[in-house]
Order: C-alpha cells, then sequence, then structure tokens
C-alpha cells in the first residue's frame, strides 16, 4: 500500500515527519518497503496560459505557440503537440528549469525558431509513466503560478507491506486510523459524505449467500470529462492512471475507504440488478476487453439477463462508463472472501477489487462509502441524487466479541501493565468493551477480521504498548536433553549400513507422473499439483531412484550406485487421514562395479545389489529368502521378492531393457531393489553374545554345483540350512556358464560356514551334515562338480 503523505493529511494530523512515521510503523505495525518522493529535484515549473498558436515555417508536425507565463512580456515556446490551443492552460518548463531525471531545460532554437522552454505532461512529474500529451489544466490559475506548488506536486510516499491478515491497512481512512493509534498523529476525522436516505429506488435481487449485501444508488445529469489535477496526483502516487472523472472516483474511494465500488451506465442495463451464480461455459466480455469462460461457481453482477459484471474482481465492457454516460447505477457491495478468491484465482485475473475482497472488507461501511461517491461524484462530475439509496442486507453480520482476561494478557506479555494502560489502548482502537470481574468483554469492529480469539487481543494490545518497551529476557524452562526416537535411529543405521557398501544417498520429490508408473500405480491424486509431471504421489521410491540414475545416464555419468530412503504413500481408509505413510529403502545400480579401478573390469550385476541388501540383512541380524518372482518391467530370470518369516518385505531384480530404455533412455542394465523398512524395524533382532556365536572357531568349506537353470538358488540355500543347526552363513562365490556347460545349466560355487554354540566342531561333524545336504540336493538335480 503506498500512502502519500499530502493525501494523508486529509484525515490526520501528523505529528511526525515522514522518517518519525517509518518509525512508528515499523515498531508497532507492519513492514516499510520504501520512501519515495514524487518530483523531486523538480523546479521552475509555472502556469501558461496559450495566447496564440501558429504553425512552424519549416516543420509540419510542430508548432509555435505564445505563452503568457506572468512576466511581462509573453514567451514563446516550440511543440509537436497540435492538441494545444489558444485558451489552454498547461504545465511550464521554462528556461532554467530542472525536470525529472535532472533533465535540464534552455532556450534553444528549434528549426530556426528560438523556443523559450517545454510544455510538461504529467510524465515529467512522475505522475504517468506513459503520458500522450501536453497535460491541460482545467482549473482556473492564474498565469506564472508555481505548478509545483499550487498543485501540490511535490510529495513524500510511503510503501508499506500489507499482511492478509490486516486489510484495514488497504485504505487511507484506516492507516490514518492506525496512526493515531500508534500516536503518530491527532484528531482523525472521516472525510465528509452526504447521508442517503434508503428506500426501494431500483430493484435488487440476491440469489446467492456470496453477496450477503448489496447497496445501490442512482446519480443522473453526469458529465464526464478529465479529472482535476488533486485527483489525478493521488491517483498516480499509488500507481493507478487516470481515465475519467467518474472512474477515477470509483478508483480514489476504494482507496480512501478499502472498500472496491462500480459504477454502471444505466442506459447499458436493464431495469433491476439480480445478482447470483453462473453458469458453467458462459462467456463474458470484462473491462479488460477479453472474454472468460464461467466455470459456474462464479458471483455474478446481472440485470437478469445480461452480464454486467464478475462480482468482486472486475466489472463488464458492455455496461461500463464512457464518454457519453449521462445516467449511472453505483454498487457498494460485500462479496464473500473465499469465493471471491476462488475466481480470481481459476480466472487469473487479480485486480484492486480481488485483492481487497479476498482480504476481507468491512460489510457494514456500506452507507459511508456510498455517500462518499455521490458527494464526490456531485462535485466533481455535476451528479445529481435524489438522496436515497437501496440496501439488501438479508443477514447482518454483527461485530464479535471476546472475552479477554486482564492476568492472562500480563502472562502472555511478560510485562506488568496497568488495567487503564489496556482500557487506553482499547479506546484508541475505538473497541467497545465491558469490565468484569476477570477483564473485559470486548466488542470488536467488523472492519478488523484479523481479531476472534483472546490472544488476538492480547497482540493488539501488546504492539500498541510496544514490544520494543517489553524488556528481553530468557524463557525460564526446564531444559531436558533431546534424543532420536527409536524409528529415526533405525533409518540412520539403515543409511549407514548401505552407504558402507559404495552408494550414495539421494533425496528425490515424493511426486511423480503417474505415466511413469509401470510397476505399482498411485491411488492418490493432488489436488494442487505444481504441474502434470507431478500430480501423484509415489507408492514405490524406486521410480524417483530411476529418474536420477536417467539423469546421470543421460549426462554421461554411467557408472551409478544410489540409495533412497523415503515415505511411500497408499489409501487406507481406516486412518483418519485415509493415506498411509510407509517407510521403504529403494537401491539401484549400473554401470561398473568399480569405475576407480581401472583394472576392474566387472560390471554390476544382480549380486551386487543382492549383495548390498544381504550386508544389511546380516547388520540387522535378520534372515531373508529370496524367491524367484514375475513383476512387470523386470527380467524375470534375475528377479526375486525377499521374504522374512513368510511375509514379502520387498524385491530387487533387472529392469527389463526395453523398459529401461522407453522410460529413462538407459541402454544398459539397470538393477533396482525396494525393501518395506518399517516392516524389518518390526523384524529386527538386536545383536547379542548369546547369537553372535563366536565363542567357538568356524570351520569353511567351498563348493561347486552344477545347478539347472529353472532350479532358483533359494531352493538350494532352503536345503542347505535345512541340512543341520551347525549352518552359520551361505555365501556365494562364482558363477559360471559358458565352455564345457550345457546351455540349461549353470556352475555355482559357494561358500558354507559351519560353527557349533556350544563347542568346537570335528570333520565328522561337518561331514555328517554335508552327506545330508548332498544328498537332498540331488534330488532337485544339484549336483556336486567340484570342491
Amino acid at each position: 500500500m503506498r500512502l502519500s503523505m499530502e493525501w494523508i493529511s486529509d484525515y490526520i494530523k501528523l505529528k511526525e515527519d515522514e522518517t518519525g512515521i517509518v518509525n512508528k510503523i515499523k515498531q508497532h505495525t507492519t513492514n516499510v518497503e520504501t520512501v519515495d518522493e514524487i518530483a523531486k529535484g523538480v523546479k521552475k515549473v509555472k502556469v501558461g496560459k496559450i495566447l496564440k498558436t501558429e504553425g512552424h515555417p519549416d516543420a509540419d508536425r510542430l508548432q509555435v505557440c505564445t505563452v503568457d507565463v506572468g512576466e511581462e512580456e509573453p514567451i514563446i515556446i516550440v511543440t509537436n503537440d497540435l492538441s494545444i490551443k489558444p485558451g489552454h492552460t498547461v504545465p511550464v518548463a521554462v528556461d532554467g528549469a530542472v525536470l525529472k531525471d535532472n533533465f535540464k531545460i534552455k532556450s534553444r532554437k528549434m528549426r530556426g525558431v528560438f523556443s523559450q522552454g517545454m510544455f510538461c505532461s504529467l510524465e515529467e512529474f512522475e505522475l504517468e509513466e506513459n503520458a500522450h500529451g501536453v497535460y491541460k489544466i482545467n482549473e482556473d490559475v492564474k498565469p506564472g503560478t508555481d505548478f509545483l506548488e499550487y498543485f501540490k506536486i511535490n510529495d513524500k510516499v510511503i510503501e508499506i507491506e500489507v499482511f492478509a491478515n490486516r486489510p484495514d491497512l488497504l485504505s487511507y481512512v484506516g492507516v490514518a486510523k492506525e496512526l493515531e493509534t500508534i500516536n503518530a498523529g491527532t484528531d482523525f476525522k472521516l472525510p465528509e459524505y452526504t447521508k442517503l436516505e434508503k428506500t426501494d429506488v431500483f430493484p435488487i435481487k440476491l440469489e446467492t449467500t456470496d453477496c450477503n449485501r448489496y447497496t445501490a444508488a442512482i446519480m443522473t445529469d453526469i458529465k464526464i470529462g478529465p479529472s482535476p489535477i488533486w485527483l489525478v496526483r493521488r491517483l498516480a502516487s499509488a500507481g493507478i492512471r487516470s481515465i475519467n472523472n467518474i472512474v477515477d472516483i470509483t478508483n480514489y474511494v476504494m482507496l480512501e475507504t478499502g472498500h472496491p465500488v462500480h459504477a454502471f451506465d444505466m442506459d447499458l442495463i436493464g431495469n433491476q440488478i439480480v445478482v447470483k451464480k453462473g453458469e458453467k461455459g458462459t462467456k463474458v466480455l470484462l473491462l479488460d476487453e477479453k472474454k472468460y469462460e464461467l466455470n459456474g461457481t462464479e458471483t455474478l453482477i446481472t440485470d437478469g439477463e445480461k452480464i454486467l459484471a464478475l462480482g468482486g474482481v472486475m466489472g463488464g465492457e458492455l455496461s461500463g462508463i464512457n464518454e457519453n454516460t449521462k445516467r449511472i447505477l453505483l454498487e457498494v457491495a460485500h462479496f464473500d472472501p473465499v469465493n471471491t478468491r476462488k475466481t480470481s484465482k481459476y480466472h487469473k485475473l487479480q485486480t484492486d477489487a480481488s485483492f481487497r475482497f479476498e482480504r476481507g472488507v468491512d460489510p457494514n461501511d456500506a452507507e459511508f462509502v456510498m455517500g462518499r461517491l455521490v458527494k464526490l461524484i456531485s462535485e466533481l462530475a455535476n451528479g445529481k441524487s435524489d438522496g436515497k439509496m437501496v440496501d439488501v442486507y438479508p443477514n447482518i453480520i454483527e461485530p464479535k466479541t471476546i472475552k479477554a482476561r486482564y492476568e492472562y494478557i500480563k502472562d502472555r506479555l511478560g510485562v506488568e501493565i496497568s488495567k487503564e494502560e489496556v482500557e487506553k489502548i482499547y479506546d484508541s482502537f475505538e473497541f467497545k468493551y465491558q469490565t468484569t470481574e476477570f477483564g473485559w468483554v470486548v466488542t470488536v469492529p467488523t472492519n478488523r477480521h484479523d481479531l476472534s480469539i483472546e490472544i488476538d487481543i492480547v497482540e493488539e494490545v501488546g504492539r500498541i504498548y510496544g514490544y520494543h518497551n517489553i524488556e528481553s529476557s530468557f524463557p525460564e524452562t526446564v531444559m531436558k536433553a533431546g534424543t532420536k526416537g527409536a524409528v529415526v535411529s533405525f533409518k540412520d543405521e539403515v543409511s549407514n549400513i548401505v552407504r558402507s557398501t559404495g552408494y550414495n544417498e539421494i533425496m528425490t520429490y515424493s511426486f511423480m507422473n503417474i505415466e511413469k508408473m509401470w510397476m505399482e500405480k498411485s491411488e492418490i491424486k493432488l489436488l494442487n499439483p505444481l504441474s502434470a509431471e507431478y500430480e501423484y504421489m509415489r507408492p514405490l521410491v524406486s521410480y524417483g531412484v530411476l529418474e536420477s540414475i536417467s539423469y546421470n545416464f543421460r549426462n554421461q555419468n554411467r557408472d551409478v550406485k544410489f540409495f533412497e530412503i523415503a515415505n511411500v504413500y497408499s489409501k487406507d481408509e481406516s486412518l483418519e487421514s485415509k493415506i498411509k505413510e510407509t517407510l521403504h529403502l529403494s537401491i539401484g545400480a549400473t554401470g561398473r562395479e568399480n569405475p576407480d579401478d581401472f583394472t576392474d573390469k566387472r560390471e554390476v550385476s544382480y549380486y551386487t545389489l543382492k549383495g548390498a541388501v544381504d550386508t544389511l540383512f546380516k547388520e540387522l541380524n535378520i534372515i531373508p529368502e529370496y524367491k524367484r518372482v514375475e513383476i512387470e518391467g523386470m527380467s524375470y530370470s534375475q528377479t526375486a521378492e525377499i521374504f522374512v518369516d513368510k511375509e514379502k518385505v520387498g524385491f530387487i531384480g533387472l529392469v527389463d531393457k526395453d523398459y529401461a530404455k522407453k522410460f529413462y533412455g538407459i541402454k544398459a542394465p539397470v538393477y533396482i531393489g525396494e525393501l518395506d523398512l518399517s516392516k524389518l524395524f518390526e523384524l529386527k533382532v538386536p545383536l547379542t553374545k548369546e547369537n553372535k556365536n563366536y565363542e567357538y572357531p568356524a570351520i569353511k568349506r567351498e563348493y561347486s554345483f552344477i545347478v539347472p537353470i529353472k532350479v532358483a538358488f533359494s531352493e538350494i540355500e532352503e536345503i542347505i540350512n535345512k541340512s543341520g543347526k551347525i549352518i552359520e552363513k551361505i555365501s556365494i562365490f562364482d558363477i559360471y556358464k559358458g565352455k564345457n556347460m550345457d546351455e540349461d545349466k549353470i556352475s555355482i560355487t559357494i561358500t558354507i560356514t559351519y560353527r557349533a554354540s556350544d563347542r568346537t566342531l570335528t570333520d565328522e561333524d561337518v561331514n555328517r551334515v554335508e552327506n545330508k545336504m548332498l544328498k537332498k540336493l540331488n534330488n532337485i538335480e544339484v549336483s556336486l562338480r567340484e570342491r
């Protein structure tokens, strides 16, 4: 909100200069963005009257003007503005004048004719951005008058930050009242307005609750024309360009009162106003000369047939004020903030009106706002009023009452403040209050939507008292040492284990494109996604890991080992939120096994991933079981589901090469795995001295088996583990398929660690278990190659 110091002085007698006001606002109210000076450094601009004009002897697009600037002799000025006529009064920068950006005016010849100055547009005084010609002064001012001083062009403008909870500061009246409250000014007064009688002067129908008050008044004999310079100047200080006197007055009253208003040309509308909901698909042409297609939730101002305005946002082009307007219907209404915000956002159309209605305007100031409109139009546009207005207000919005306890105020602020001081602050706000045994019952006016509970009253008392007046001190509290929760500690443990196997941890978005979910699809769609690429919450972390591998692959980093620990999301009707979050680990790899060692030519394989997962299970003291499985998009020969105590906890495998290329542009083998850490957290077994079994020595033996391809290693592993209690660990040492090997067979070399928990093993103990194991393996056509 930009505040002209000259303008705000209409409502309050300032006690401070702009520096003092800025300090007070910062201490008590809000942030100050900038302090600007309009027409800074501009000087020697006079009011001039055109006595005579004639064409330039050497230029068709120039004319020579004789101008009275209050001196003994008229001066000559050459201009390219051919609209200048004798009798016009204009601002003249005479010889020696300085305009904006330190532009200096000197007498000089222009195409052979001596010019003694320059006519000015409002652009020279920073009151317009792109002026279309010399400004014509409408007021009767004596030639030679100091233009800057007479029209109060020089001004200081303070721009304040207005937060969404303080819409009362979006008006000059509201800011002036605030300045009085924070002791930056005195003698606050409302501007003069015309008091109107309420009658049924014009039919109004409200067919939607999103407009809970609508007032209207009729004015006739309107004369459309330019606005006086004081009005143009004040609108310019707020960043609003002058249009014509009626439009300028509606903008001026909005800035002055904070309540957006509108004016309709009565000759362009029907004989009634009907406020109702729009119909989906209907198109409406607004004042910005654009057509908008309605979605059916908008509040429309109509005459029963034609759409006149998009309520709370913008007026319609077909009912707007134009140069032929003679009769107008004035509107002061109150629209629902939520509906206005939705309409504005849906149509991507934020206006000064919607900005205020979204934050909430005072529903009970309509008589004052309408009266102010009528008064200004009468004075500046020759408007005639019958002194009547229509007011349709079916459900009156009453001021709120809030219980404020004296002891609570003192406790929250941490300072001893007297009851008299608190009541003085209430009085400065013009809050009505009743004294009670505990404190007060405060009645809050309807222009303060931000005040609804007791702590809001405490905040108001605190900021007016001045937080800078409250001595700073450390809070008195009992400090306790913080600790990590069990789940967080488990997550950190898993992260450390996986990192130790050579994988780098990454973080990816929790939402993604459902078109790239080729395994498990998401059921949870975001209501307000960042884009179509991020519409759904992820059901698997693996999608994000694969996207990261793809990004690296496309940028020539093709030796990648990544993992991520994060939540996945699924529907669960038993929960209050209906959404279940589960902690998962995803691990992925592609490229060379050890890119830093040029002698190591090995590529990442299924067993690379399995080795990292097995390390994790070992550290968590969990015994996994791997079972070959068919998953869409995964290679059947190198994909397995992982079970613990017969409960599925995840999968690992090779991504099908067609899927890897189609979805991620990866033209090399890429492996991915995912584990449900929430389940593993429940299944893990803490390592103790009893289950480590390190008290007695182990015996290790290697076996090389010929294995049919149809036999899953999990079957072999299950048989070995069931062969005896002294089997501690099974490790794959080598896998071979090639020369001297049948096409349907593969050679797997493993190491088995034998250990007893109660004695030192002998060869006879191991041989008994070994013979039993080999016999059972022969039953599934797994034979011993060599040992």
